[in-house]
């Protein structure tokens, strides 16, 4: 192709330049016009070729697009302007791989092109390729370094790049050459708390607060400076005047805990039992694992009480993923009858507390009240730290006075209460003097703790709503309890007293569900409903009740209430919300009635949101530069690290793993599984006749179906999208094990140090028989539990892998064995040479699951999750546990409903619903939980 046909006359380069006006300026059509003009005159004209197809993709015509582009870059290969709009059309289609390779071509032609060269940026740290993102960075700054931005830009790259000296000398440099120019106060402001934040990351705490102090005049975020030099002051050891600050941010906010419980973190005489927060490590990229290890063991107890903004090591927010060390803190407490899981953020002292330390914490606590004597956190906090009278008598004047008000969260306030040792006991006492007296003729609380009564004593009456309020709590409270006929009895007694409180109707809901009567609990949750239909979250607890049931009709219908178009038949504005409690609820319910395809197509709804949160960022890389809110670009950057570590994400996709295995185990045992089963409910009793008429009456009343949901759409409105397979049947189709590895690798790769990856992991690969891969999950696991053999959710798959797991196999590799049976000799079982043969591995795991066999055959009182386990990993092993959970298990202790239904669905599973282990179980389910369904 001759380079002169690429050459423009002078006008016909003003209508190129036109173009890229009306491509920028998003009026696409004139554009096309414009280059269809130049076309006519020269229509191998590289680069307007390529703009007209940058044009066209973006009014979805994107095959003739890419067409027009791939000829205009045969005709003018030497052009970084086709380069540059050929991977602007790969950015589009978000195939950023390909997308970096043309902006590379491109700037091959055209070194100094500061567009591309931007552009190139964006996807560097879109994909987090941090040390090309910083190069790119640099020759931004070195070809413009009048630039505000690009200072900032390099700044970013290197601090990613964990260089954080370098980052902050770099703004340093940015104040020298920009200190004549005047700048926002906000710009300024944001920069040296940035700078900050930079140095605190690196270790350098003293500079950080060093920093802070000397432009403290210029920061605007006054409570963003004070809670980071409250922080660094408790890091450096610096305990009055971290103290003093704590005081100061208490006085601003008294209802921040976090305030509270770091203000006494810094006093001395409450270290013992409350210890101050460590410095974090400082995340080096060489050195990251190796001080995370190191740092793990020197944490205090205490730290899981604070967030992440406070401590890295903190607990996330609700849903994220913790931190390791959180996981290997006891869940389970037993609380009554019931079993329940702790989180691990509640405020609980690292060691009890001496006399002379309550007399401090209580005396600490009632100073802070003088000056905030409305604060609820302060004197609920205070009773996470006492105990006996002292408890006692400050819980009862804290619930004296929420009863009074009729605060209807009260026992979610106190919940955290009940895993502390024995003042659950208390609560109760002081509840139960509160019924006994207000259901008197004069109404009143009683006497208060420690006072007696005089003959001549006057009570003052309480108003009727304390006695209302009192029963609502001990409803929850035996409930919490286990307690079930209490809890109704106080429920229906609360219902009577007050019929139009719509909280005790939901507190009654709460209990059937919690005793596993989902119908009684579905059917009170619809009352609840009915009593406020205004309510949003009352709406969404019934929606939540009847997808238990597996009613997902119904349940649509509740939940479309409340969006745009409630008359709809389909949830589309559902997936429009992002609304993934549904989707999880939804999806689980299909796989409860083995709806495979509907369930897929729910998690996969799931899926798109995640990946739609990933892609939104990419608005924000320049954005954020430009408005200076450098910190919280940073955070969002952070958050996008661990974006599909979040409880939404986790649950779709291991249920989603979970229906590809069993989609794989129907078609090894060669079972249909692809057929909606009400489509041949009748089929065996039906002629031949009869069923091609229901056929044809089937496909007309499709066909009346698709004709009312795609009428014709109003004018100006978008058409409404047909889905062409609503059962989910082309989802069944794909193969089991390669979608399941797709997801296993997003939940490796975010989800490491969850014991539910490996697991599924396992599982996953032992079907596909790769038994490396299996090892690889086997040792995570074993990491995970603590490097403990015998962890219940450890013994399961470990016992699968020696037993059932052909290693002597023809297909197995001899060099894989052999790393089989090194690793598990020497980092399972800690032996110093590796096993000979896989005879002498399944002999020491003998000797292993001797101890697990004992273990649940000495300990009647064992979790119900962890004798489930443990049964299954014999049941591997060759032992027949039918007889002992016949006959000899008599299970004892704490039970919990999730449990047991977990374990009467194996024992259905394994031994089948006629065996006496399942009978056996099942009585004893009835016991604990009568109006659990049979």
């Amino acid at each position: 192709m001759s380079m002169s046909n690429q050459n423009l006359a002078p006008k016909d380069q003003a209508q190129f330049r036109s173009i890229v006006k009306f491509y920028e300026t998003k009026q696409y059509r004139k554009g096309i016009k414009a280059a269809d003009l130049i076309l006519k005159k020269n229509p191998e004209h590289g680069e307007t070729l390529c703009m007209k197809g940058l044009i066209l993709s973006n009014i979805e015509k994107k095959e003739e697009a890419f067409e027009l582009v791939r000829k205009g870059l045969k005709c003018n290969i030497r052009s970084h302007v086709c380069w540059h709009v050929y991977g602007l059309l790969y950015r589009q289609d978000r195939d950023y791989f390909e997308a970096v390779k043309c902006y590379r071509q491109a700037l091959k032609m055209d070194p100094e092109n500061l567009q591309i060269l931007r552009d190139l940026s964006l996807l560097q740290i879109h994909r987090r390729d941090f040390q090309s993102f910083a190069e790119t960075r640099r020759k931004l700054l070195q070809l413009k370094s009048n630039q505000r931005l690009n200072w900032i830009g390099y700044a970013i790259a290197e601090h990613l790049c964990k260089q954080y000296e370098f980052a902050w000398s770099c703004l340093d440099n940015y104040e020298q050459t920009f200190k004549d120019e005047d700048a926002m106060p906000y710009d300024k402001s944001e920069l040296y708390m940035y700078k900050a934040s930079l140095m605190e990351e690196g270790g350098k705490f003293e500079e950080a607060l060093q920093c802070l102090q000397t432009h403290d005049k210029s920061i605007v975020d006054r409570l963003g400076a004070e809670e980071a030099k409250g922080r660094l002051l408790m890091f450096l050891g610096r305990f009055s005047e971290a103290e003093e600050i704590y005081r100061k941010l208490i006085k601003k906010n008294s209802e921040n805990h976090t305030y509270i419980l770091a203000c006494m973190a810094t006093m001395p005489k409450f270290q013992r039992f409350w210890p101050a927060l460590p410095k974090p490590a400082v995340a080096l990229p060489a050195e990251a694992a190796e001080s995370e290890k190191k740092d793990e063991a020197e944490l205090p107890a205490n730290v899981n009480s604070f967030p992440q903004n406070v401590h890295p090591a903190g607990m996330p927010l609700n849903g994220w993923l913790a931190p390791p060390h959180v996981s290997r803190t006891p869940k389970r407490v037993a609380i009554g009858a019931k079993l329940h899981k702790k989180r691990v953020d509640f405020c609980d002292p690292v060691v009890a507390l001496t006399e002379e330390e309550e007399a401090n914490i209580i005396e600490f606590f009632e100073d802070l009240q003088k000056d905030e004597p409305k604060s609820d956190a302060l004197k609920r906090l205070l009773l996470h730290f006492i105990s006996g009278d002292r408890f006692k008598s400050r819980l009862d004047n804290y619930l004296r006075t929420r009863l009074r008000r009729g605060v209807p969260s009260l026992f979610r306030t106190m919940k955290p209460l009940y895993f502390q040792d024995g003042k659950y006991k208390l609560i109760e006492e002081l509840l139960m003097q509160y019924h006994k007296h207000l259901s008197e003729e004069v109404s009143w609380f009683g006497p208060e703790v420690g006072q007696e009564v005089k003959p001549d004593f006057e009570p003052t009456e309480e108003p009727p709503s304390s006695l209302l309020f009192t029963k609502m709590v001990l409803a929850d409270h035996f409930d919490f309890l286990g307690m079930t006929d209490k809890a109704l009895e106080y429920c229906n007694s609360a219902i009577e007293h007050t019929p139009t409180l719509v909280e005790i109707y939901a507190c009654k809901g709460r209990i059937y569900r919690h005793a596993g009567d989902l119908v009684e609990s579905a059917k009170w949750y619809e009352e609840v409903r009915s009593l406020d239909l205004a309510d949003r979250y009352l709406n969404t607890q019934c929606v939540r009740a009847m997808l238990r049931l597996d009613d997902t009709q119904g349940g649509m219908e509740k939940a479309l209430l409340f969006s745009k178009e409630p008359d709809t038949p389909e949830a589309g504005n559902l997936y429009d919300m992002q609304c993934m409690w549904y989707e999880s609820h939804m999806g689980r319910s299909f796989v409860r009635q083995k709806k495979y395809g509907r369930a897929l197509k729910n998690f996969g709804e799931t899926f798109k949101h995640f990946a739609d949160m990933a892609e939104d960022q990419f608005d924000f890389h320049n954005y954020c530069l430009r408005k200076t809110t450098l910190k919280a670009y940073v955070s969002m950057l952070c958050m996008q690290e661990k974006l599909y570590s979040h409880k939404f994400y986790r649950r779709a996709a291991k249920d989603a793993i979970k229906i590809y295995l069993e989609l794989f185990d129907l078609k090894a045992r060669g079972e249909p599984y692809g057929v909606a089963p009400e489509a041949d409910e009748n089929d065996g009793e039906m002629s031949a006749a009869a069923k091609k008429k229901a056929k044809h009456k089937q496909k007309r009343e499709a066909a009346k179906k698709e004709e009312a949901k795609g009428g014709a759409a109003a004018p100006g409105a978008k058409p409404k999208k047909v889905d062409d397979d609503p059962e989910g049947l082309k989802l069944l189709e794909a193969d089991p094990m390669e979608e399941a590895t797709k997801l296993l690798k997003t939940l490796n790769l975010y989800c490491r140090e969850d014991m539910t990856t490996h697991i599924l992991t396992y599982d996953v690969m032992s079907r596909q028989g790769k038994p490396l891969q299996c090892l690889q999950a086997l040792l995570k696991l074993f990491q995970l539990a603590a490097n403990n053999a015998t962890h219940y959710k450890f013994v399961a798959p470990f016992a699968h892998f020696c037993f059932k797991l052909d290693l002597d196999g023809a297909d197995v590799n001899a060099a894989v064995k052999e790393v089989v049976l090194s690793e598990t000799a020497t980092t399972i079982f800690g032996k110093s040479s590796p096993f000979t043969s896989s005879k002498e591995l399944r002999d020491a795991a003998t000797t292993l699951f001797d101890q697990v066999e004992k273990r649940i055959k000495s300990t009647p009182d064992l979790a119900i999750i962890e004798v489930m386990y443990s049964v299954k990993g014999l049941n591997h092993v060759g032992r027949d546990c039918k007889a002992f959970l016949e006959k000899e298990w008599k299970p004892t202790g704490a039970f919990a409903l999730k449990e047991c239904t977990k374990m009467v669905s194996y024992l259905a599973s394994a031994y089948g619903k006629d065996s006496g282990a399942y009978d056996a179980f099942r009585t004893k389910c009835k016991e604990i939980f009568p109006l659990m369904p049979c």
